[in-house]
């Protein structure tokens, strides 16, 4: 984005900004997420605080894809017009977070911190451009759910250990079950009661 802000007026540059912002913000909103930080070219989402659901990494992963989705009419509009090939990463990790309005008193502002933020941020540096990347943790979460391709470990900037990545390639035709432990099976027993 460095180089296309580079090369436009910054009035036309904040127009296409603004007008994916809202695409952005539409996606993640749709799967009750919570956007905390606006970057100049970017954004960071949060799904669990302030409203916590049992699937809040399901929904990260569908909001990223939807992102996706939403951008492309964006994407083909600037290409059409203007040349541009304007692409969106992202990345998505689970973990533990503090959420809470984090400042002065002149000035706050709500948002994550913590190592799961910090590590998402990587990934969505690390991505390629167009695709959802996640986390090993991430993944844990929604396997059932998405089909994936393996990325293998990436060394990331101030982790010590290599982090387990994936790419994002959509919902499962037939998603797995959500609960219980993979490959272990009990058979209902049925009894009866009489009186």
């Amino acid at each position: 984005s460095t180089a296309m802000a580079e090369t436009l007026d910054p009035e036309v540059w904040t127009e296409i900004m603004n007008d994916a912002f809202a695409r952005l913000i539409d996606a993640v909103e749709r799967f009750d997420g919570t956007v905390t930080q606006l970057t100049g070219d970017g954004l960071l989402a949060i799904f669990g605080a302030p409203l916590a659901h049992e699937d809040d990494p399901e929904r990260a992963v569908l909001a990223g894809l939807a992102m996706q989705e939403n951008l492309l009419p964006l994407r083909e509009r600037l290409a059409r017009e203007q040349g541009l090939d304007f692409i969106l990463r992202v990345g998505i990790n689970t973990g533990l977070v503090v959420v809470g309005d984090v400042g002065s008193d002149r000035y706050q502002e709500l948002t994550a911190m913590g190592d799961t933020e910090n590590l998402a941020s990587r990934l969505e540096q690390n991505a390629r451009p167009g695709t959802v990347q996640i986390s090993g943790s991430t993944y844990l979460r929604v396997a059932p759910l998405f089909d994936v391709a393996s990325l293998g470990s990436i060394q990331v900037k101030g982790r010590q250990e290599p982090v387990q990545t994936y790419h994002v390639l959509g919902p499962k035709a037939k998603p797995g079950p959500r609960r219980g432990i993979a490959g272990l099976e009990t058979p209902m027993i049925e009894t009866g009661l009489s009186a």
